[in-house]
C-alpha cells in the first residue's frame, strides 16, 4: 500500500500561454529594464518558459538581454533581502 503512495505521478496541469514578445511583436533588448524586470524574479533569478509563457525563440534571446543588462549594471545579479 505504500509503495502505491509513493509511485503517485504528480498532475501536471498545463495552460495554454501565449508569447508576451510575439502577441506585441517586440523583441527583448538589454535596454528595456522594465520589460525585463518582469522576467525576473524577486531574488534576482531569471523566470523560466513554463512560468512566464514565452515561446522559446523569444526565451534565448531575452536570457540574453538579461545577462548583458547585467554586466553593463542596469540590473543586478542577486537582490539580498534586507
Amino acid at each position: 500500500m505504500a509503495y502505491k503512495q509513493r509511485r503517485q505521478r504528480r498532475k501536471i496541469i498545463r495552460r495554454p500561454k501565449d508569447c508576451f514578445f510575439c502577441k506585441q511583436r517586440l523583441v527583448p533588448d538589454y535596454k528595456e529594464i522594465d520589460t525585463l524586470n518582469h522576467f525576473v524574479s524577486d531574488r534576482g533569478k531569471i523566470i523560466g518558459r513554463m512560468q512566464s509563457g514565452i515561446c522559446q525563440k523569444h526565451q534565448k534571446i531575452l536570457v540574453k538581454s538579461i545577462k548583458r543588462a547585467r554586466h553593463l549594471s542596469l540590473l543586478p545579479f542577486i537582490v539580498r533581502p534586507s
